[in-house]
């Protein structure tokens, strides 16, 4: 009821606007912490190092006598070296065996060979230890090679095999 009075006299619009005078905003910056660096931390001591006892040194005052002991040694022989294989008949070559396209193509480089000298002078294992970058040069290498003859390496008076290398070299003219 004092409500309603309060409404038909004014008394409340009255009081709204005093209350709309009274009410103001005001934004204040925010406060921001101090950024003050943390303190240090305290100085620790460092534990002290573990105690090791110094070792028990025991000194032997008398020494075991001393026993002279002779010992004798023979020479042993050295046999003598093996001689290296030598070529047989005419000079290693093989220029007969230039593959013809090879030679068009004008191909040339050195294939170096490695083999085994038999006891009998003949060559076997005949491989490229090195190409000369042309297939059809390091195949007939091979092929001319398996031909050759050797007088074989001679050891304590007997042949012997013996691995090999050689190179053949392919040159036009």
């Amino acid at each position: 009821m004092a409500f309603a009075w309060a409404l038909s006299t004014g008394l409340a619009q009255t009081m709204v606007e005093k209350v709309n005078d009274v009410l103001k905003a005001e934004v204040l910056p925010e406060k921001l912490p101090d950024k003050t660096p943390p303190p240090p931390p305290p100085d620790l001591k460092a534990p002290p190092p573990p105690f090791v006892p110094p070792p028990d040194i025991v000194i032997q005052t008398e020494a075991a006598p001393s026993v002279n002991t002779i010992t004798t040694q023979s020479k042993v022989a050295t046999p003598p070296p093996i001689s290296s294989p030598a070529s047989i008949g005419r000079p290693h070559t093989c220029m007969q065996n230039y593959p013809p396209i090879s030679q068009r193509l004008g191909e040339e480089g050195v294939t170096l060979l490695a083999f085994t000298v038999t006891t009998d002078g003949g060559v076997s294992n005949v491989t490229v230890a090195k190409s000369s970058g042309s297939e059809r040069l390091d195949d007939a290498a091979v092929s001319c090679a398996a031909s050759w003859r050797y007088k074989p390496a001679i050891e304590a008076g007997h042949p012997v095999s013996v691995s090999w290398k050689t190179n053949v070299v392919w040159k036009l003219k």
